[in-house]
């Protein structure tokens, strides 16, 4: 796009050359505005659908999706059925969030329509039940992620974080209940705590590599260790039982 833009300028500056000094101000302007067009063309803004049939948790989602970095349009629905028909409506969804119970369907025949009409957009399931079945029922679904109504907002932020930008899938096994203690932190170095903390804000690998001022290489194997010491499946788990530990240090 960017070639396109300068050869287009080029043309017009060419046609235009001259000194004349209106002809010059004409160029510029021209110049402007294709430069203009394209930003608002290929300006990306985030689409995320948001099911629930509960008003006060929908809202809440929404607030919560907001504080992702970047620009963000938040479409709602309260029942599978409206649901599916707003899914439909568009090819380019980047995130849905679904409400395992809602009216209109059973939870799994409307995940697994939703996974069938948009199989590359990942679907998460956010819901109040504890029930191991319901997880795996979702997950066989189609849906690539299950997160308790329970969890912690910055947690449930920072799973969506690592989710989008890793493709790392949410497990129901990702629960806070675990019997790691704060000792394992002891065998971590004090940079992989420093890789750790990185990790719990949500920082992608190449933002970690900047901010320690390491290569990706290095912050890979850091994060190898990381997940090997603490037990972890995989980033997201390593992120909640590092919260819990981090916790522990600071409370008696």
């Amino acid at each position: 796009m960017a070639s396109t833009n300068n050869a287009m300028i080029a043309c017009v500056r060419t046609f235009l050359s001259s000194n004349n000094c209106f002809k010059l101000i004409v160029c510029e302007f021209i110049s402007f505005r294709i430069h203009l067009y394209a930003k608002l063309l290929y300006h990306h803004h985030m689409k995320i659908l948001i099911a629930d049939d509960h008003e006060l948790y929908r809202d809440a989602l929404s607030i919560l999706v907001q504080r992702l970095e970047e620009p963000t349009k938040i479409y709602l629905s309260s029942n599978y059925t409206d649901l599916l028909q707003l899914a439909q409506s568009a090819d380019d969804w980047d995130l849905m969030l679904v409400d395992l119970n809602m009216p209109g369907l059973s939870y799994y025949d409307g995940i697994a329509q939703l996974s069938t009409q948009h199989p590359t957009t990942p679907i998460i399931v956010v819901t109040s039940s504890d029930d191991p079945k319901d997880s795996q029922r979702a997950l066989k679904a189609g849906a690539l992620g299950y997160m308790s109504k329970s969890m912690k907002s910055e947690d449930m932020l920072n799973a969506i974080k690592l989710m989008l930008s890793s493709g790392i899938s949410i497990h129901p096994n990702h629960s806070t209940d675990t019997s790691t203690d704060s000792a394992e932190l002891n065998e971590l170095t004090p940079r992989q705590q420093d890789v750790l903390r990185q990790l719990c804000q949500g920082e992608s690998n190449k933002r970690i590599a900047r901010n320690l001022e390491l290569s990706e290489h290095t912050v890979k194997l850091h994060v190898r260790a990381i997940l090997q010491a603490l037990n972890a499946e995989n980033r997201t788990q390593a992120v909640i039982i590092a919260k819990q530990l981090f916790t522990q240090e600071i409370d008696p």
